[in-house]
């Protein structure tokens, strides 16, 4: 979806394989997909962050209500799922032209 709009997009299969890849090939944005309660979503995030600290991170929830506190404080932005498509492409773009 993200392609289809005009993004360069790479992805990993793990949040592990995620940071390996993010420091052969740093990006200005991740978006970080949890399925489970974010627990290790803190310590990515704050990885990604330590790699290169201006990078901007979106969160993609299942539920907002199972999620780790630290990883919603480090992240720039949290969505759940079920929004819509649309919305992901929005916050994407305020990221990249606000800074």
């Amino acid at each position: 979806m993200l392609a289809k709009n005009g993004w360069q997009v790479t992805s990993s299969g793990s949040g592990h394989d995620g940071v390996l890849r993010f420091q052969r090939e740093p990006s200005d944005l991740v978006v970080v997909d949890l399925d489970r309660d974010g627990s290790e979503a803190a310590l990515i995030i704050s990885e990604l962050k330590r790699i290169r600290p201006g990078v901007r991170v979106l969160m993609l929830v299942a539920d907002h209500r199972a999620l780790a506190s630290g990883a919603t404080n480090q992240a720039d932005a949290v969505l759940a799922k079920a929004e819509e498509s649309r919305r992901l492409v929005e916050t994407l773009e305020k990221f990249v032209h606000n800074g």
